[in-house]
């Protein structure tokens, strides 16, 4: 049995309104314990409604979502039971700080479980260590922090409640490089030290393709494939197809395909560069 089991979910909004929209319709899938998932697709695929249904704050109309074996929606115990296990981290997380301090702010959620005081203070020095926040940055208001830093404070209280799987919508958006290869590392660094399961929420298919143990692709509420970077990027003219962007080195190898060239399909950086050094030397370049 896996870890997580997405059992025939649908969902809708506006039902019996003229603004009815199906969300999810009969979404099944599952995750292994320590997986990174990206999750890409459209603007309105069902993202962020599937998200919100793994931390147990929007339940199915139909179907089932297990956690561990477990029906996370059964009770209200078992409801409250998965959005501490399920840490939910939303986009644009910043923007969600309230505390007086960063200290605060990343106690919030091992305060709400009910831990004792010793316990709470070494859950924030261990979430704050993860995303290198210093000591200082602890005592200092998180309206003081630079934008960067904001999002690793609240980032940080996601992970202070230790959660067994780390939901992250578009962790990295409106960060400039420095700061989106800095949040990549965090995310590493958490599940290298908890173990923890990843679903990352992206729309960077270079991100997808280079962090991910596999990629879910949803399209108009519905899986449209499940599997592994190279499964799903070998698809690449398929995901053009849907509207989605494939990494752009991918595209590349795709377009040297077309005109002929003898070039394998690549999903990393590294590899489209060493099909095109490839080329060039058999060129005699």
């Amino acid at each position: 049995m896996s870890f997580i089991e997405v059992r025939n979910v649908s969902f809708g909004y506006g039902r019996k309104t003229p603004f009815e929209v199906q969300a999810l319709k009969d979404v099944s899938f599952s995750i292994e314990k320590g997986e990174c998932v990206s999750v890409i697709g459209h603007t309105g695929s069902g993202k962020s409604t599937l998200m919100q249904m793994l931390n147990a704050l929007i339940k199915p109309e139909s179907g089932e979502i297990l956690l561990d074996g477990k029906d996370i929606n059964e009770n209200k115990k078992t409801e409250a039971a998965a959005r501490f296990r399920v840490g939910l981290c939303f986009q644009y997380p910043e923007y969600q700080l309230f505390g007086e301090t960063c200290f605060e702010d990343i106690a919030f959620g091992p305060k709400n479980m009910g831990l004792h005081e010793d316990e709470i203070k070494r859950r924030v020095s261990l979430a704050a260590d993860f995303v290198g926040l210093s000591k200082e940055k602890l005592s200092a208001s998180p309206f003081d922090l630079s934008g960067g830093q904001k999002r690793r404070c609240a980032i940080a209280g996601v992970m202070a409640m230790l959660p067994e799987v780390l939901i992250l919508d578009e962790p990295t958006a409106g960060l400039d490089p420095s700061g989106r290869d800095r949040v990549l590392e965090i995310i590493k660094k958490y599940r290298e030290n908890t173990g923890a399961t990843v679903i990352l929420v992206t729309h960077s298919m270079e991100i997808a393709a280079c962090v991910s143990d596999r990629i879910l692709v949803l399209r108009k509420g519905e899986v449209a494939c499940f599997g592994t970077p190279s499964e799903i990027f070998s698809r690449g003219e398929e995901l053009i197809e849907m509207g989605l962007n494939v990494p752009s080195f991918t595209k590349i190898i795709i377009a040297l395909k077309k005109k002929g060239f003898d070039v394998n399909e690549v999903y990393t950086i590294d590899d489209a560069a060493s099909e095109i050094k490839k080329l060039l030397k058999g060129a005699g370049v």
